[in-house]
């Protein structure tokens, strides 16, 4: 693989962990029961609270947390080589265990909304198909994500239509609204309190792993086999990026429709679960929109500087990725921090996401000016592979 194919891996790696950062935020700042709803949302529907939340959902949810996803069905080839790799497949396995620990820390100490875990089980599945061919690899994962999304969308929509009594719904929801009050003062209070009610939300996680197992190893096995075709190295024809383009532009177009029109009728709630459901199986083809994107953008000579800037962002996606939760849950939880959960709007938050992003897309290319790796890639490879150097080793004048 040449290097201006590993530059592509690690920008779109990039995009995937900043792109993420947005969608997560409310998670960071409200309770879990609140964060994506638009109709109860604590600080109301104002025009540029709506207006983020629908750009949210409509540009940005599901669609990292996938192209991250896919990415990883990557990684588990090229870190595990063919099955027929003992020694390499040995390497991937121990690779895998210490995921699990880092996500077991990340989502009990830090933030319940952890993906480490869930990506790390799936990959000691997806690990048996690594040798599978490009074909196999993605008709296996997108009959998976097919048959599972369909029976989502048909429950939700079965769901949305069942009539349901008024006052039963309203004893529903405000004891939902109770639930996340007593949440927000434990969040907002001391460590320990933060801390024990983000175990209690992240053990709540914990029933929709197998969901979450089975949808995450289908994507991965997608990705894999989009890399064995080239589509994620920029291998791929200039007409085949072009139809990913038009099949994803068309999908977020129905997407955007969806939100748009829930925002204009009042937020129905029928209505909401039946976008959900659309939402979740559309993210492939309108992740693939954004990778078509990508390696335009790396074959311009004008947008290339797009790519450029977000691949030492990708190169240390998983330092960045816990950095930030790091930062996040200081500014949001309490007892860590600066203590403002439930305190900033989504337009608050939206500006906290960018200045994130501009100070990770710099000390990223900062740090890889002077390390060879992430500082927590480092850690990692050194508990899974061995000692490795960290520094770059300074230059020579000759």
């Amino acid at each position: 693989m040449t290097k201006d194919r590993i530059v592509l891996l690690d920008a779109l790696r990039g995009l995937g962990v900043l792109g993420i950062l947005l969608c997560n935020a409310p998670d960071f700042a409200v309770p879990p029961m609140l964060a994506e709803s638009a109709a109860h949302w604590p600080h109301g529907t104002g025009a540029a609270t709506l207006s983020v939340w629908v750009v949210t959902q409509w540009l940005f949810q599901r669609k990292f947390v996938t192209l991250f996803a896919m990415l990883f069905g990557v990684s588990i080839f090229l870190v595990g080589g063919e099955r027929s790799d003992l020694e390499r497949g040995a390497i991937l396995r121990r690779r895998l265990v210490w995921m699990v620990v880092f996500g077991l820390l990340h989502g009990f100490l830090i933030w319940y909304g952890d993906v480490l875990l869930s990506y790390a089980l799936a990959g000691f599945a997806v690990m048996l198909t690594r040798s599978w061919s490009a074909r196999k690899l993605i008709r296996t994962g997108l009959s998976i994500w097919l048959v599972v999304s369909l029976l989502a969308v048909v429950g939700l929509s079965m769901a949305a239509s069942m009539p349901k009594d008024a006052a039963q719904q309203a004893l529903e929801t405000a004891q939902e609204l109770a639930k996340a009050r007593a949440a927000e003062v434990q969040y907002g209070g001391s460590f320990l309190q933060s801390l024990i009610q983000n175990a209690k939300d992240r053990l709540a996680f914990l029933p929709g792993e197998p969901l979450i197992f089975v949808m995450t190893s289908a994507l991965m096995m997608i990705g894999l086999g989009a890399f064995k075709t080239g589509v994620l190295t920029g291998e791929a024809s200039d007409r085949t990026y072009r139809r990913l383009l038009v099949w994803g532009l068309l999908a977020s177009a129905l997407i955007g429709a969806l939100f748009v029109a829930q925002a204009a009728m009042g937020l129905p709630r029928g209505l909401g679960m039946v976008a959900v459901g659309i939402q979740w199986a559309l993210a492939p083809p309108t992740t693939l929109a954004y990778v078509a994107l990508m390696v335009f953008a790396a074959r311009s000579k004008v947008w290339s500087a797009i790519p450029r800037a977000l691949a030492p962002v990708g190169r240390m996606a998983f330092t960045n990725y816990l950095a930030q939760s790091l930062i996040m849950t200081f500014i949001f939880y309490g007892g860590r921090g600066l203590g403002l959960h439930g305190e900033v709007d989504r337009p608050g938050l939206a500006a906290i996401t960018v200045g994130i992003w501009i100070v990770q897309i710099l000390w990223s290319r900062w740090w890889l000016d002077r390390f060879e790796m992430g500082p927590l890639e480092w850690v990692w490879r050194r508990l899974y592979r061995g000692p490795s150097p960290l520094r770059r080793p300074a230059l020579v004048a000759v």
